[in-house]
């Protein structure tokens, strides 16, 4: 698979505001808080074509099916890379809870480990940033991973491709992650991502490196960008 790392995602989440620059941490998500998601079309017939940097061109599409993925009733989506010789369907999983926009991170591309990332809050502007954090097992190393999350920009205007977006959330993401066992946290770098509602995600681009003892677990650098889509009525 030549495309790395797809963000789905886009991927992204909210609670009541304290203030244009507080931090707000993260509570528990459940099918309890599930809403329809209405970040970008979930209906079948439904796709988006993206470009990556390393040559691939992928179709993401919609399925109008929902999965339960780490106990979570998420929407299934897959990806297709047009320039693989075995057109794999690789899943890729996106929900909203509590007005939180929530995508599923494939770290490893195995379609195994998954961690969850809110990639948007619902009311979120300019300047207002969250973080979420959850332990997981990478590779059979016992993990705390955590991300902070910032919006640089809540309406933004793109050119990608010759054609213009408008109303684009740019959301820049730290990550971080420790052993378990371990109190302090490690960098291990960035993702950036430009999110149209409605449409989904038009550009992303990460530089991810998770390698918290010393041991390098994951190493990822890419970038996609949006060539056509289609958004069945």
């Amino acid at each position: 698979m030549k495309a790395l790392f797809k963000i789905t995602t886009i991927m992204f989440l909210t609670h009541l505001l304290l203030g244009c620059k507080k931090k707000d941490v993260e509570k528990v998500i459940d099918n309890s808080n599930r809403q329809e998601m209405d970040a970008f079309s979930t209906k079948k017939g439904s796709w988006t074509l993206l470009s990556s940097d390393d040559g691939s061109v992928f179709y993401r599409y919609a399925t109008s099916e929902t999965r339960d993925i780490k106990g979570l009733k998420m929407e299934y989506f897959y990806r297709i890379d047009t320039t693989s010789v075995m057109k794999e369907k690789i899943p890729e999983y996106y929900g909203k809870f509590d007005g939180k926009y929530l995508s599923m991170i494939d770290l490893d591309g195995a379609s195994k480990d998954y961690i969850n990332f809110v990639f948007f809050k619902e009311g979120f502007t300019t300047g207002m940033s969250w973080y979420n954090e959850e332990k997981e097992v990478i590779q059979g190393w016992n993990l705390v991973m955590g991300i902070d999350s910032k919006i640089l920009n809540d309406n933004e205007t793109l050119m990608v491709n010759g054609k213009v977006y408008d109303s684009v959330v740019h959301v820049f993401n730290n990550l971080k992650a420790r052993l378990a066992i371990m109190p302090t946290m490690v960098d291990c770098g960035d993702l950036e991502i430009w999110y149209k509602k409605g449409i989904g995600i038009i550009k992303n681009k990460g530089n991810i490196k998770v390698a918290p003892a010393g041991v390098l677990l994951v190493e990822k650098v890419y970038s996609d960008q949006i060539l056509d889509y289609h958004l069945e009525p």
